[in-house]
């Protein structure tokens, strides 16, 4: 009996990042993972982390869903989302303190952007958006700025994967208009962003699950 106590203690102290499912969601929880998509490579060499996607989660009576930017801004099923990343695997992480009302506010900042295509070129505007602008933009609304706004010329945006899929796209950069390969890859380098990585890496969050692989 007193061996079974003592293996019970074990298990409910032990952390949560050792694998299996997680089963705590809460509204206002952010989702990360390493995606399949074909740009995922350039970002991860660009940021040196697996953080190449991430999204919001929503906690309804019909479901967990993952407020995110895909193709377009919108609601994902929690269980779509993760079978789209490698190997299934996902960090949960959580604002401390965060009370239900800011919760909501923060879903119902991040849904005025539905429908919004997603941004290609990682541009800080709001007229199109990428998976970590969006947190950025949603809890910027209950006064958090969650993440850091870095210019891409200090991360490795040199690295071949990361230069090859800007400049794959320069010719059509909002920014780029009527200059040339050179000038435009001056422009992308001064150009603000905010990262999966600088917003995982945020003091004020907490991972509370982890599965993804070191």
């Amino acid at each position: 009996m007193r061996l079974n106590v003592v293996i019970t203690l074990l298990t409910l102290a032990a952390p949560a990042f050792a694998g299996g499912q997680f089963n705590d969601w809460r509204s206002g929880d952010l989702v990360f993972q390493e995606s399949r998509s074909p740009q995922a490579a350039a970002i991860r060499a660009a940021t040196g982390s697996a953080y190449t996607h991430m999204g919001i989660i929503e906690v309804t009576e019909g479901g967990i869903f993952v407020i995110e930017a895909g193709r377009v801004v919108g609601a994902t099923p929690l269980r779509d989302f993760i079978a789209r990343g490698t190997s299934g695997e996902y960090s949960v992480y959580r604002l401390a303190n965060l009370e239900p009302e800011a919760a909501v506010a923060v879903l119902a900042a991040s849904r005025s952007y539905f429908g919004l295509p997603y941004d290609i070129f990682f541009r800080l505007a709001p007229d199109a958006i990428y998976c970590s602008e969006l947190p950025h933009y949603a809890f910027r609304s209950i006064g958090r700025n969650l993440g850091t706004v870095q210019t891409l010329g200090t991360l490795a945006i040199n690295h071949p994967e990361a230069r090859g899929i800007f400049l794959s796209r320069w010719q059509d950069h909002p920014d780029c208009a009527d200059i040339d390969q050179q000038a435009c890859w001056n422009v992308i380098q001064s150009q603000e962003i905010v990262t999966p990585a600088s917003i995982a890496g945020d003091a004020a969050l907490e991972q509370v699950f982890s599965n993804m692989k070191p």
